[in-house]
């Protein structure tokens, strides 16, 4: 009888897992104050995890919890004769949702629980004691109920698996993709917003996933975001500005990114686009450019960080879904495969011959299907298996989960080949539908792929529990590891439907409202980087991290980071700036200078657009600027020096106060910075001073005529007056001196 009970707590142990576990608070018997924990069982080993011989023993040990000094019930339920059919069965069980068994065996044991509430146990049984007759995926669960008054207090269930040797069991090819990502932490080129990333990487999540990377075969394909190795990299080779504060390197961050370096080196690894931008959203806002450069970016830098060749042909979206218009504009960015939710390209009702459409088989599809898009080459969607994803990204910190997912994870792929082979010969081994041509059909069956990646690229994954489902994996019988990228479409595959991309996937895409400041960003960004001679794109990368689909659900700290990086390349452009010094204009026409200052060390190469802001005292004049707009050919100011231009216009209505707008322009006519207003004087005074000048001339040119016309006059008189009046002769003008009339 006791060995009775310890099989039933091992098949307790054994059957529950992540997915199926259900429980109820302990209901305290009459006149106790105390309840039991909510869970009251837990299964902390299950050996082996696939049971491979009928007489091998199986070890299932826990402990059942709940009041001290109270009696439980342990029921404990297995199918003696009845594996599962399908996966859609197992869902069904797990969920409560219709599953049943003709053929179910209960073995119950009433045990007292000692005065700590705890009964440990541990138990074996074999395969011929559990009744189990071939091989299969078999249902098994435990249920906890108070043995006074019969209360469920809590059950649990999960699956056996029995895959005895020298059974011939279907080969199924299992692709793990997973994701090394964060969010971005760096605004602009040396100033974070936080310091998080130092402690991520010390002892947090980053710690987390270079651990896991460190402690995996190289069977798994590597999704590594270039823009954190960048963050990282600034982070550890000089000073940087958090929050306005001064830091100096972190050593650990380069110790990191090199420990990172050494455990890549033998693995298959691809460069996600830079900063794993939300492709969808700058795809359905008018950001394809955006996109198409994060492809580029991405593949590159990693190329460069990790010191050798990466890939980024295959892409891995957001949320694993993605629409038609964001798969053009990938594979026109040369992106070749992309890396799906299988529910994003769910299987389709097939007709024949006229007859009516028969639903999908019930089966797990293979991974791999073809794309067309409006590339010249099609793109090879990957998709992974959702229930594994679940699992092998799911939360396992509590006690036992990591257990129960490893044996949940083994029991789904187990019963993909189980499929196989039931498709071939039937599910109780006579021939099937797909063997009836005979026994070649199974020879000619090609080998099934699944792939499981984690449903969220901000994933936290436990380093104990990834390296310990792995190894699990590799001594399952019916699995072979594989990379992702030998994943290709069938010749015969599953035949399947468009893409799904609903509502709810455009809801939680990025905002419009915020994309239309990255949008404004970028051309401010364009503008910087075309305006120097030698063209630098010092904010391009930082208006890629602000298009992250890690911002998704979190747009507070996404607007505070597009604040910064706009106030970076304001900064930047108020260094070429129009010097505002109000300016004078004298007369009906003339030129009005404009200075602007290069402050940057870069020459640049700049136009500049003047118009006026009242024409009808001061425009500008048409016959050297058509249309009143005067723009200058291109001009090369040097780092650190002014340039002074000469704006011909003309003063109207007798001038007065007036003004000109001056915008700067880059060399492709795009606007730098804002337009400046000069204040300028127009007198119109010109005119009046020619004709005053002009009257004066004559006035003394008339004075002049009539002295000399004088003096003429004058010399014409016919006598002089008389002598006494006028004084001695000699002295008399024109009198002849007296020595001159004397006779010799």
């Amino acid at each position: 009888m006791i060995r009775k009970a310890a099989l039933l707590t091992l098949l307790t142990a054994l059957l529950a897992s992540p997915a199926g576990m259900a429980g109820t608070a302990v209901a305290a018997p009459p006149g106790r104050a105390a309840a039991a924990p909510a869970d009251p069982l837990l299964v902390s080993e299950i050996t082996p995890e696939v049971v491979r011989t009928a007489a091998a023993p199986v070890t299932v040990a826990g402990t059942v919890s709940g009041t001290p000094g109270s009696s439980v019930r342990v029921a404990v339920r297995y199918s003696r004769g009845r594996p599962f059919a399908s996966r859609t069965e197992m869902a069904a069980y797990l969920a409560e949702q219709g599953y049943g068994t003709t053929n179910w065996s209960t073995r119950i044991q009433a045990t007292p629980l000692d005065q700590s509430g705890k009964l440990p146990f541990r138990f074996t049984v074999t395969p011929q004691e559990l009744g189990l007759p071939r091989p299969g995926v078999y249902p098994f669960e435990v249920e906890v109920t108070d043995a006074a008054t019969g209360q469920r207090l809590g059950i649990e269930r999960t699956f056996l698996t029995y895959a005895p040797k020298g059974e011939q069991i279907p080969t199924v090819k299992l692709a793990v993709a997973l994701p090394l990502v964060d969010r971005p932490h760096r605004a602009d080129d040396a100033t974070f917003m936080d310091d998080d990333l130092s402690g991520s990487l010390a002892s947090g999540r980053l710690a987390s996933l270079l651990q896991t990377a460190q402690d995996t075969g190289d069977g798994v394909t590597w999704f590594v975001d270039p823009a954190l190795l960048d963050d990282v990299r600034v982070l550890s080779s000089g000073p940087r500005s958090v929050k306005g504060t001064r830091k100096d390197a972190d050593p650990a961050a380069g110790q990191w990114l090199n420990g990172l370096r050494s455990a890549l080196t033998d693995k298959t690894v691809v460069a996600t686009p830079y900063a794993d931008p939300d492709v969808a959203a700058l795809v359905h806002h008018g950001l394809d450019k955006q996109a198409a450069a994060s492809v580029q970016r991405g593949a590159a830098l990693a190329t460069e960080l990790l010191g050798r060749e990466i890939r980024g042909t295959t892409a891995w979206p957001a949320g694993g879904k993605i629409d038609r218009d964001a798969v053009d504009e990938l594979a026109m960015s040369g992106v070749t495969s992309v890396l799906l939710s299988g529910d994003a390209l769910p299987p389709r009702a097939v007709t024949q011959d006229g007859q009516p459409a028969l639903p999908p088989e019930p089966t797990t599809p293979d991974a791999a299907a073809r794309l067309d898009t409006v590339a010249e080459n099609p793109v090879t969607a990957l998709l992974a298996d959702p229930t594994l994803g679940k699992l092998l990204g799911g939360d396992v910190s509590a006690p036992g989960a990591a257990m129960l997912a490893r044996q949940r994870f083994l029991a789904e792929t187990a019963m993909i080949a189980f499929e196989q082979q039931s498709q071939r010969t039937g599910p109780f081994g006579q021939l099937g539908q797909a063997g009836q041509a005979g026994q070649d059909a199974t020879a000619k069956t090609a080998s099934r792929t699944v792939i499981a990646a984690p449903e969220t690229h901000l994933w936290t994954p436990d380093p104990a529990f990834v390296s310990g489902l792995l190894q699990a994996v590799s001594g399952a019988p019916w699995l072979r590891m594989t990379s992702l990228d030998s994943v290709k479409p069938g010749r015969a595959g599953t035949p399947r439907g468009d893409l799904t991309y609903t509502d709810r996937d455009r809801q939680a895409e990025l905002s419009r409202s915020y994309l239309a400041t990255v949008r404004k960003l970028e051309r401010k960004a364009d503008a910087v980087a075309t305006v120097t001679e030698e063209h630098t794109d010092v904010f391009h990368t930082a208006i890629l991290r602000l298009a992250s689909a890690s911002w998704r659900g979190d747009g507070k700290r996404a607007v505070s980071f597009a604040g910064q990086v706009q106030k970076a390349i304001d900064d930047r452009i108020g260094h070429v700036s129009v010097l505002d010094t109000p300016r004078a204009v004298a007369g009906s026409n003339g030129q009005v200078p404009v200075s602007v200052a290069n402050n940057l060390d870069k020459d640049i190469q700049i136009k500049i657009r003047v118009t006026s802001g009242n024409k009808s005292r001061l425009a500008i004049d048409e016959r050297e600027a058509p249309g009143g707009v005067y723009v200058t050919p291109t001009t090369r100011i040097l780092a650190g020096r002014s340039q002074l231009v000469n704006v011909p216009v003309i003063v109207r209505n007798g001038g007065g106060d007036a003004s000109i707008s001056v915008q700067l322009l880059t060399d492709e006519g795009e606007r730098y910075g804002s337009a400046v207003r000069v204040v300028v004087r127009a007198t119109g005074y010109t005119g009046i001073a020619l004709v005053i000048v002009g009257a004066a001339v004559v006035i003394m040119l008339a004075a002049v005529v009539m002295r000399v016309l004088r003096r003429r006059s004058r010399k014409a008189f016919p006598f002089d007056g008389p002598p006494d009046e006028e004084g001695p002769p000699g002295d008399r003008p024109g009198a002849v001196p007296a020595e001159r009339t004397q006779s010799p």
